[in-house]
């Protein structure tokens, strides 16, 4: 049997399978979760709410509303002169899913389709060094390592990655 692979935007109903895709990759991939960690969870429901347009969260799912993983765009800066120009995006993958698939297409859809297709000049990325898949599938994706910041928080080095829509 095959599997189906939709990628749409998020609904209210996604958020409970956004939410346990990242607390499981939170709890399983980073070495130290934060001493705020219930804080960092707010943030992520804020963003989630406040979604709008190409700012937003998409999933990938099966079709069954079976979530296999995410992508979303946040906004960079609020400046007058910059605002809706720059986007942070994240991609999180069900365990199970990691495959190379789940994030490939919804790069396809969010990145090559929709995102290129905005006002954004230019997309963001936060990796940590040493999370090498994520850095590779980022050099695939068309991102470049912009530099690496000391003492991040959350993390003790986070790179900082760049792609350029336009």
């Amino acid at each position: 049997m095959s599997t189906n692979y939709i990628i749409r935007e998020a609904t209210d109903a996604d958020y409970p399978q956004i939410l346990a895709i990242y607390r499981y990759c939170w709890d399983e991939y980073f070495k130290d979760t934060p001493d705020n960690y219930e804080k960092v969870l707010g943030y992520l429901k804020e963003a989630f709410d406040k979604r709008e347009g190409y700012f937003n969260f998409w999933v990938c799912d099966n079709g069954e509303g079976e979530i296999y993983g995410w992508q979303s765009c946040l906004q960079v800066f609020n400046s007058p002169l910059r605002k809706g120009y720059n986007g942070e995006i994240s991609t999180y993958i069900r365990h199970d899913k990691q495959n190379g698939l789940v994030a490939e297409r919804i790069r396809r859809k969010v990145i090559d389709e929709v995102l290129k297709n905005s006002s954004l000049m230019m997309l963001w990325a936060h990796i940590d060094p040493s999370n090498t898949v994520s850095q590779k599938l980022a050099v695939h994706w068309g991102f470049t390592k912009a530099v690496e910041i000391p003492n991040s928080p959350y993390y003790q080095r986070n790179g900082l990655w760049i792609k350029l829509l336009k």
